[in-house]
Order: C-alpha cells, then structure tokens, then sequence
C-alpha cells in the first residue's frame, strides 16, 4: 500500500508500505477520504509533538471503511463506514477523571490518514469509531475532527449576544456557524474580502475586514461583544483579541501558537476590567460524535471549506504551497474525490 511519509522537516514522500494486519482489539481502515489542515503544512515545515520519531505517518482528519477487525472487536464489522477520531483518552488519569479528556496524561495519538489503509491502535477502536449519521458522505466526514476542536471551545465558554471571531480560515467559518447556531450574533474580522463573503454563507451577523491593527479593535468594540475567539494563531492576533472583549466578557485564545510563543496581556483588562482568558486544545470522543451530528444537519455550506481536492500523489506539492487551502485528499492514484 501507499502511504505519505516525513522524513525530515519540508521531506514528505508518498512511498510504498507494508499492509497493516490488525491484531487483537485492532482494525485496518480503508481510507476513503481525508483532509488537510494548517497543522499538516506546520508538521511539514517544522515538525509536530504528536508526529514521533521520523520517518512519520501523517494526516490526522480521515474515515473510511472498515476493512478487518482482530480477536475481540465487537463494535465493528468489516464493511462499516465510520469517522475515526485521531486520538484516544486513557480514561484512568487525573484530567480523564475531571472530565478533561483532552488533556488526558497519557493521550494516545494514531496519524496516517494520508494513506489507503491505516492500522487502528486498540484504544482508538474502542473509543473513538463513530458511524456516519445519514446524510454524511464519507468525503465531508474528516471535518469532524475540526469542527469537534471548535465545538469544545464553544462548550466552555457562554454565547450570549455579538461575538467578535478573529480569522475566517476554516475554523473560523465552523466557528462563526456553531455561535450562529447557539443564538449568538457572529462577527467575523479578517482581512481577505472572499472569507468575509464565507463567513455570511455560514451565518455572520456582521463582518469586518480587518487590517490587524488598532482599527480592529475600534471596530469590534463598537458591537460590544462579550466574547471574542481568536482563530488565527498568531500571538499577535493573541493579543488585539484581548482588547476587543468589553469588560466582564471572555476572551477565547483558540488559535494554536508555537510552542515557544510568548505574547503581551495588559494587566489592567484582567484585574480592573475583570476580562476572563481562557483556551482549549484538540477535542474528545463525545465532541466528535457532536461534530459528526451537527455536519448531519446540514445547516450550513460545509463542503465549502474544502479548498481543492487532490489526489495522494499531489500532497507534497500542495502542501509546500505558499498559503495552501483546505484540502480533500484522496488516497486513490488516479482520481479525485
């Protein structure tokens, strides 16, 4: 079988494997459709903590078809169509224990949906197979993974009124979409007129484009929100992010920095204006399965977030692109999806 392998950081090969064979509590999936994000083109450039040792597996946003199942799966049978979450909590640590799944102290990550066949680990079989709703082609399915990202930022914050989102990429748009759908009025700022026009079709009360100044925050704080997201991922979009909120609101840092990332808070929004920072990583299995619903009901444009869909061949390329889109990433040779 073929499978993207990173070598080295900006050394992604599609290169011949051997088949997975699953072993007791595992399962082989047969990859029908995957998808990239700004994380894949990051891993590329620079390397990831989830990506292990080199050469790694990589793709992280995939469903297909179960292909074969070891001794001791029952919760699927070859044949099925599923949604496979990227990772698993352990269930037994202190944050699993909090209900913190996402920060579960012994998470167990599996990559390589860039591929036509991954090997299951036993915890993922266990814990984190979803079958497709009605209405969930296998092509839209990846997009649960981020949106599940999306729908445990919303899960810990309250939407009440405007609510300023920084960043109409793909996670911005899925953003803008669930406040929508929770009763909140959707601002979205970004510099790029076509993402403003996207953030309409996925429910924006208002957009604004930005120039990633002062001016940003002038115009935000004219809708007074109490909640503001950033989904840039950038420490300076950190920190016009924590000028917009008005006083009392929160301030949701949801854009993934680099690690070693630092940004500037002014003392006086958190201590005299009781402004609230708050942030959340990765999702869990019951956000996914609510990701997996919400794309079911068809509210909104998703495939639209697909950028372009290419084939497995076409990934290294497409990815070392100067600011490449959202992907569709077929693993099959000749054909798009």
């Amino acid at each position: 079988m073929r499978a993207a392998l990173l070598h080295a950081p900006g050394d992604l090969r599609i290169e011949e494997v051997p088949d997975p064979v699953a072993g007791p509590g595992e399962v082989v999936l047969a990859i029908g459709a995957a998808a990239s994000c700004g994380t894949d083109v990051k891993s590329v450039k620079r390397g990831h903590p989830s990506l292990g040792p080199y050469p790694a597996r990589l793709g992280h946003e995939f469903a297909g078809t179960i292909e074969s199942v070891g001794a001791g799966v029952t919760n699927v049978v070859p044949g099925d169509v599923v949604f496979c979450g990227n990772s698993a909590p352990c269930g037994a640590c202190r944050q699993c224990a909090r209900g913190r799944e996402s920060l579960c102290e012994d998470l167990l990550y599996v990559l390589g949906g860039f591929a036509e066949k991954l090997l299951v680990p036993e915890r993922v079989a266990a814990k984190n197979l979803h079958p497709l709703p009605e209405g969930v082609p296998v092509a839209l399915a990846p997009l649960a993974e981020p949106l599940a990202c999306a729908v445990h930022a919303l899960d810990v914050v309250t939407v009440d009124g405007p609510v300023a989102i920084l960043g109409g990429g793909s996670l911005g748009l899925m953003l803008t979409a669930l406040v929508a759908d929770a009763g909140g009025e959707p601002i979205v700022l970004d510099p790029h007129p076509e993402r403003l026009a996207a953030a309409r079709r996925f429910g924006a009360a208002h957009t604004i484009q930005a120039t990633r100044g002062p001016g940003d925050i002038a115009a935000a704080r004219e809708h007074r929100p109490n909640l503001v997201i950033e989904a840039v991922g950038r420490p300076e979009a950190w920190e016009l992010a924590v000028q917009m909120a008005e006083p009392g609101g929160t301030v949701s840092l949801f854009g993934g920095c680099a690690r070693d990332s630092t940004f500037t808070v002014p003392t006086a929004r958190v201590h005299y204006e009781e402004v609230t920072l708050t942030g959340t990583y990765h999702h869990a299995p019951g956000y996914l399965a609510r990701a997996l619903d919400t794309l079911a009901a068809a509210r909104h444009p998703w495939a639209e977030l697909y950028g372009a869909d290419i084939t497995l061949d076409e990934l290294p390329a497409a990815l070392a692109a100067p600011s490449p889109p959202k992907y569709a990433v077929s693993p099959r040779v000749d054909t798009h999806l």
